[in-house]
């Protein structure tokens, strides 16, 4: 019998130990399995689902054959019904193969899903080339958290919109996507249009939070989508990343219920309609009515209470919304019946099929205005009236209006006035009032300014007042004080270099208000005038200023004002007829014509002209008359005019002048004395006014008085009294001195200088009179000056002044003390007891007035010798043989030895203690030990001594 024919019992090992599977015996081929510690069959593994492609699940596939003989053994996986992808998900990979003998183990070839499938059954089939064996392994994926959670039913709900607060809408389901070890989940509101609901996070209720109103919401429909956030709790704190958190979107409907009327955009309307309004036209208003409820809700009907029938509304029924159209029915508007000037219209809305039928109402209100059907009506058919050749821009001749029976524009509000004919544009009508004025006339450069007269063709005409700047207070009380002085009045002009000449009246003392015609300012020559004047008015350095003389100021010529061609001249044109025209609806509508004849009245229009541009004359100060006589004259066109002169100005410089109003000659005043002091200048510069009853010319005069030396000059006080510091620099200023000379010119230039006193220590500038230090002072020198001072004028012959200048010097610390004399000696017995005053010091300050203020003291170097006159040495002991104190006494310190220090020299200082800085002088004591016969003589030797 054949070994193949045997049918032998299949013996597998797992682990090391035979197993008998099922009893089953299968020639020649054993399927055997490593197992788990707890074998079952068919055999099991796990997975984690997120475990990589290539993953070795499992590893321990033993197939063996008894057999030695046929093909190499293999195993392969085997697609079942019930697992159809198994083999797709997991491949086997054989290890090792031989003929009786196999390893493989099982690899992950796609990736896992849990959800997807939890367990996967596989079926190996093993194979000699002849005969099989198959084994079952039974593969458990193992979930792993990685899926956020799932929402689960119905997110759609449908809600009354009259629900009350707290009714259930839903109830929001989700799980875990993670089934194998599925989290709790709570739940969050995010979007909440209205904030109508809120949601239970832990059991996904979700109820109405507030009374819910469809007509509130954007959406027409009632559609309100709200967002919705489901968390794993993860350890009890809800999760916030992808693998735990998953949003949704619910839907909620809210039902329309019948809970808004329709309304009117607005509840009052207002409209103005004109009377010649044709029947049918639609009134100029925007209208429209709105139910916010749906369907059947939605539906009205609108109606006017209107008891005079002249409206009807479009259109009647409505569904929503609609613009609505109030035309005019029928009949003719009249604004002349009282009753049809305004209508009251009640527009109603009212539902049509609900119940109750909800309804608003509106108020309208239709103002009806005239029309322009009546003309402007004069009450004359012509009219007459005069002026004045010579009335002024802007003087009223006439006003002539008329009425209109219209209202409004329409009527006497809306009427319009004008001239028209030959010679129209010399006067002016005001539009509105109707008044006829003489009008500004053409060419000749006259403005309507009253009382004033402009440039008229480059000639210069004066103004009569003009606003200047303000001064300070104490120029003006400068101002105040002027008459007492003497002022001088001159009149400037302008001028802009490349440009129209504008000019002004400007005063030459101006107060700090307003000036007036002639007014003036101090000052001294014609060109310190214009600078004076140039800086007052910080004008610009393209603008020069020049005096403005008589032939400057002159009237207008022919053609230069009223009463002068082409103004009014009664001359060329004495009266003149015109259209004057009334038209309504602000000179738009309808108009009327009425003629208007204006005659002029002929009048004086020629003034004065000055002779002379400007009168100029010279007289010596405190003369009585002028040499040659100075006469004034002007002329007068006019025959029978008769002019008169005057002074004007102010009365500082005029009361020294008189003049004959008849004859215009100048003469100087016998009251008052010319004296240029009093004027304050040496020209003196007023006008004359020469006026014939109507007209005034100025005519300007420039007086120049010859100043006379007759005034010394002097000092403000006959004495001056200062004092300074000895230790002052030189050039230090003593005193300020200054005096006045009343004079002019060079009659009041004042030179200084010292007489006597001075000692040549002090000096003074000879034109300024500042008094300096010439030299160094010394107090100890001199300690008062009296200066006699001289100012003397440049006149011929000179005169001067005087005055006393008393100086006294303040001494000052600034000198070092000094012993005197610089060495001092003294002696003392060898057997003087310790305390014995030997010497005092003596030492001179020149800045103390006390010994006490010195401080005595001994320094280096202290020196000695022997009685031999030999040096002693540095190491010796008697440097504090003697000891000196503050008052500079000098007592034996300790014993003495004149044996060993005969002399000693002391150096000695002296310092100052009121100085403000060290100040300290030096000297040299000399004290000499004298010795005390305190030892007998000793023989040197012994002498034989014989006697015979």
């Amino acid at each position: 019998m054949e070994r193949e024919e045997v049918l032998s019992e299949l013996n597998c090992n797992f682990n090391g130990k035979d197993c008998n599977p099922s009893g089953v015996f299968i020639p020649d081929l054993c399927f055997c399995f490593f197992r788990f510690p707890h074998p079952q069959v068919p055999y099991e593994t796990e997975v984690l689902e997120n475990a990589l492609p290539g993953t070795t699940i499992f590893d321990g596939i033993l197939v063996t054959d008894r057999d030695t003989v046929g093909e190499n053994l293999d195993v392969s996986c085997i697609p079942q019904p019930q697992n159809p992808d198994a083999c797709e998900k997991f491949a086997i990979e054989v290890t090792e193969s031989q003929q009786d003998r196999l390893t493989a183990a099982v690899v992950l070839k796609q990736p896992l899903d849990y959800n997807e499938r939890m367990i996967y059954q596989v079926l190996l089939d093993a194979s000699d080339g002849l005969y099989n064996a198959s084994a079952g392994l039974e593969i458990h994926v193992r979930d792993v958290q990685n899926a956020p959670p799932v929402f689960q039913g119905s997110l759609a709900a449908v809600i009354n919109e009259d629900s009350p607060i707290g009714t259930l809408v839903m109830v929001i389901q989700a799980r875990d996507g993670d089934r194998g070890q599925p989290r709790k989940i709570v739940y969050e509101l995010v979007t909440n249009p209205m904030d109508y609901f809120l949601l239970d996070k832990h059991t996904g209720e979700l109820r109405t939070a507030k009374p819910l109103d469809k007509e509130a919401l954007p959406d027409d429909t009632g559609l309100i989508i709200l967002t919705v956030k489901a968390r794993e709790l993860v350890d009890g704190v809800p999760g916030n990343d992808n693998l735990t958190v998953a949003s949704t979107q619910a839907s909620i409907t809210i039902r329309d219920v019948n809970d808004s009327p329709p309304m009117f955009n607005k509840t009052e309307y207002f409209v103005s309609l004109s009377e010649n309004t044709a029947p049918g036209t639609p009134l100029p208003l925007e209208i429209s009515v709105r139910d916010p409820d749906v369907g059947e809700n939605a539906e009205f009907a609108l109606r006017l209470n209107d008891v005079s029938n002249v409206f009807d509304v479009e259109p009647k029924l409505v569904t929503g919304s609609s613009q609505i159209s109030i035309r005019v029915a029928n009949g003719t508007l009249d604004y002349e019946n009282p009753n049809q000037r305004k209508f009251i219209v009640l527009l109603i809305a009212e539902e049509t099929k609900t119940n109750p039928k909800l309804s608003s109402t509106a108020t309208l209100t239709v103002a009806i205005t005239d029309a322009n059907d009546n003309r402007p009506t004069f009450e004359q058919d012509s009219y007459s009236t005069t002026v004045s050749e010579t009335a002024h821009p802007g003087q009223l001749i006439t006003t002539i209006t008329a009425k209109d029976l219209d209202s409004g524009l329409y009527g006497d509000q809306g009427i319009r006035y004008s001239l028209s004919g030959t010679g129209s544009e010399l006067f002016s009508v005001d539009a509105i009032t109707g008044a006829i004025s003489v009008a500004d006339c053409p060419g000749s450069g006259v403005e309507r300014t009253a009382g004033e007269m402009q440039p008229v063709a480059g000639q210069l005409v004066r103004r009569r007042r003009r606003q200047i700047p303000t001064r300070s207070d104490l120029q003006h009380e400068q101002h105040q004080n002027a008459s007492a002085r003497g002022i001088e009045y001159m009149t400037y002009r302008i001028v802009n270099s490349g440009e129209s000449n504008e000019y002004h009246d400007v005063n030459v003392i101006a107060p700090p208000t307003i000036s007036t015609l002639y007014d003036s300012f101090e000052t001294t020559t014609l060109e310190q005038q214009q600078q004076q004047l140039a800086k007052e008015l910080a004008l610009p350095t393209t603008v020069r200023i020049e005096p403005l003389l008589t032939n400057d100021i002159q009237h207008p010529r022919q053609s230069d004002g009223p009463g002068k061609a082409p103004c009014l001249d009664y001359e060329t044109q004495s009266v003149y007829y015109l259209s004057y025209r009334a038209t309504d609806d602000e000179g738009r509508g309808q108009t009327s014509v009425v003629s208007v004849r204006i005659s002029l009245l002929d009048a004086n229009d020629s003034p004065p002209v000055c002779e002379s541009p400007l009168y100029r004359a010279s007289v010596d100060e405190g003369a009585t008359a002028f040499e040659p006589p100075l006469i004034i004259r002007a002329r007068d066109p006019d025959i029978v005019s008769e002019i008169n002169y005057r002074i004007i100005g102010n009365e500082a410089v005029t009361r020294h002048f008189e003049i004959d109003k008849r004859t215009g000659q100048l003469t100087i005043s016998k009251t008052v004395a010319l004296d240029v002091n009093h004027l304050r200048s040496e020209n003196v510069f007023f006008g004359v006014e020469a006026t014939d009853g109507l007209y005034t010319t100025l005519c300007n005069v420039n007086i120049t008085i010859r100043d006379v030396n007759n005034h010394a000059p002097q000092f403000a006080r006959e004495n001056y009294l200062t004092s300074i510091e000895e230790n002052f620099p030189i050039g230090t200023v003593v005193e300020r001195l200054q005096a006045i000379d009343l004079d002019t010119g060079i009659n009041a230039e004042i030179r200084y200088r010292i007489q006597q006193g001075s000692f040549d220590d002090f000096a003074i500038d000879n034109r300024t009179g500042v008094v300096s230090i010439a030299r160094k002072l010394d107090y100890d020198r001199r300690n008062t000056y009296q200066m006699e001072i001289v100012a003397s004028d440049s006149g011929t012959p000179s005169l001067s002044g005087t005055t006393m200048l008393t100086v006294s010097i303040i001494n000052s610390n600034d000198k070092a003390p000094y012993f005197t004399p610089t060495t001092q000696r003294a002696e003392v017995s060898e057997d003087a007891p310790i305390g014995t005053l030997v010497h005092t010091l003596v030492a001179v300050d020149p800045d103390v007035a006390s010994s006490e203020s010195l401080d005595y003291a001994a320094t280096e170097p202290i020196t000695a010798v022997d009685k031999n006159g030999k040096e002693v040495g540095e190491m010796e002991d008697f440097k504090d043989m003697f000891m000196i104190d503050r008052s500079g006494k000098v007592f034996v310190n300790r014993r003495l030895l004149r044996d060993s220090f005969a002399v000693i020299r002391i150096t000695v200082l002296v310092t100052d203690t009121t100085a403000p800085s060290i100040q300290q002088g030096e000297g040299l004591l000399i004290i000499t030990i004298t010795d005390v016969n305190e030892e007998p003589p000793v023989s040197a030797k012994d002498y034989p001594v014989g006697i015979e």
